[in-house]
């Protein structure tokens, strides 16, 4: 399980007369630690003994984004995250380390809740994804969550977007089958 948090900057530009897209640099923090304690025990025990995992332990990764308007209530996403990790493997002389490539690839829908130009905008999304460790092992997830949409300027938005992402196939590391998310796109 990984719980990241995504700061994006995106540059936007016009498709038609209301069509947008946008593409987003993205910097991430991955809690591989805390998805762990979370897969062993209800998320309401681990909120509660104060076991959330701090910035400090995260795996930090950079990433790009890139976002259409498809209607006015619905945008469609990809996503592209690259990091060094390490994957505990299995020896003779017991649990070892090594450090690779993490790639992250996901697409999805955000379904806003309002219809229209509002300053502050909640939608749900969701997804599928692919995770590569080393480029040699495959994990598939979903991701589901919610967020806001705040406009910040003329053309311009901040995206709070939080996800979980639920295993749809098996890892090779357990714990990169789920995932908590946090992003911070503005485009």
């Amino acid at each position: 399980m990984a719980l990241g948090l995504f700061i994006s900057a995106q540059a936007q530009n016009s498709v038609g007369a209301k069509k947008k897209t946008s593409i987003a640099f993205r910097l991430t923090a991955l809690d591989f630690g805390t998805a762990e304690k979370v897969q062993n025990s209800p998320i309401g025990s681990v909120l509660n003994a104060k076991k959330w995992g701090q910035y400090a332990s995260t795996t930090k990764a950079i990433g790009v984004s890139y976002t259409s308007q498809y209607t006015d209530q619905v945008d469609i996403y990809s996503n592209l995250d690259i990091t060094v990790t390490r994957s505990p493997l299995n020896s003779l002389k017991g649990i070892v380390s090594n450090e690779n490539l993490l790639t992250s690839v996901e697409s999805g829908i955000n379904y806003k809740m309002l219809k229209g130009d509002y300053r502050v905008n909640p939608y749900l999304t969701a997804g599928l994804g692919v995770r590569a460790f080393a480029f040699r092992e495959y994990s598939a997830y979903a991701p589901v969550g919610f967020g806001l949409q705040i406009k910040t300027c003329k053309g311009s938005n901040l995206n709070l977007t939080t996800t979980y992402s639920t295993k749809m196939s098996k890892s090779f590391v357990p714990t990169y089958n789920y995932g908590f998310s946090y992003s911070f796109l503005l485009n």
